[in-house]
């Protein structure tokens, strides 16, 4: 019988070792950033097929836009803060923009540099020990990553069963396969967290389902703010439409190391514009706007939070 939790962790340290060779940190570089570069190109191309003028005309009007949007921003840290005070069993509460810093790493520079920096600064500035430093934010990763795993599949079923992923599906080429693969990994992902669980997580009894609670309730709301966020804007969409556009962005989140996604996700949302049944350069403004405040956002925040970057600790 073949040990799969062996072979999985085999195969992490073989990937992990050449990562460690600069010449593949390098490519990878390399690709990463031509990928981005190229998704920022059709970016530019598709906005000015649209017109800019038209764009900026029609940027959401609606207050509530705004006001959903600042919700959907500060979930996720607020979230983690709790979160990591029952992981790590410490008040982080006076530390609350580290998450916020953390959530701009993730999402404005690369897909998992947030941990990297959540890892150095508590082990700067907490009285905590490596080992529960890493354990805590390895095992939160394997939950939050279940979470949205269970999101994406259950979403992407949701709107299959309904018929609702056809238009999306047709909007771009490759949007099938994307779909399918994020469908199959996010499930496959989950799966082997349910079986693998008391091997991948350390966690003390009774912490998993509490940790489990917040990241499914965090997940439902930033799915509902994110609709209404979108239903605000234009509010004569259907909500089907906003559900495939929060599909596709669940998708994008699952790929590992992706750079800026909002930008990413931009690019590729404004593919799905003709499913919403108005405007393209209404459905353009809207997503403009939210990527620009994503930027605008990380940012002014990247800069405020930089104190907490420093080598030197908090007395």
């Amino acid at each position: 019988m073949i040990d799969w939790a062996a072979l999985g962790t085999s195969l992490r340290g073989r990937w992990a070792a050449l990562r460690e060779r600069k010449d593949v940190q390098r490519s990878l570089k390399v690709v990463r950033y031509s990928i981005f570069a190229g998704v920022v190109a059709y970016l530019l191309f598709r906005l000015t097929n649209v017109g800019w003028l038209d764009v900026v005309d029609n940027l959401p009007q609606s207050p509530w836009f705004y006001f959903f949007f600042v919700l959907r921003f500060v979930a996720l840290p607020i979230s983690e803060l709790a979160i990591y005070e029952i992981v790590w069993q410490a008040p982080l509460l006076k530390h609350f923009f580290v998450f916020i810093r953390k959530r701009v790493y993730n999402f404005a520079v690369m897909g998992y540099s947030g941990e990297a920096f959540l890892t150095l600064w508590a082990r700067r500035r907490l009285k905590l020990s490596d080992k529960k430093i890493i354990v805590g934010i390895k095992d939160n990763n394997l939950l939050s990553a279940f979470t949205s795993n269970s999101a994406t599949v259950i979403l992407i079923f949701f709107l299959a069963s309904t018929d609702g992923l056809r238009a999306a599906l047709a909007a771009f080429p490759g949007a099938g396969l994307l779909f399918a693969l994020a469908f199959l990994s996010a499930g496959t992902l989950a799966i082997l967290v349910i079986i693998f669980r008391r091997r991948l997580i350390a966690l003390p009894p009774g912490v998993m389902p509490v940790l489990l609670s917040v990241h499914g309730v965090r997940q439902i709301l930033i799915i509902g703010l994110h609709a209404a966020m979108y239903s605000a804007a234009l509010p004569g969409a259907p909500l089907q439409a906003w559900l495939i556009f929060i599909a596709m962005q669940l998708v994008l989140s699952r790929i590992p190391f992706l750079p800026n996604q909002d930008v990413v996700y931009l690019t590729a949302a404004l593919t799905l514009s003709p499913i919403v049944g108005m405007p393209e350069a209404a459905v353009a403004g809207m997503l403009v706007a939210e990527a620009g405040l994503s930027q605008l956002f990380n940012a002014v925040l990247f800069a405020a939070t930089a104190p907490l970057a420093r080598s030197t600790p908090i007395r």
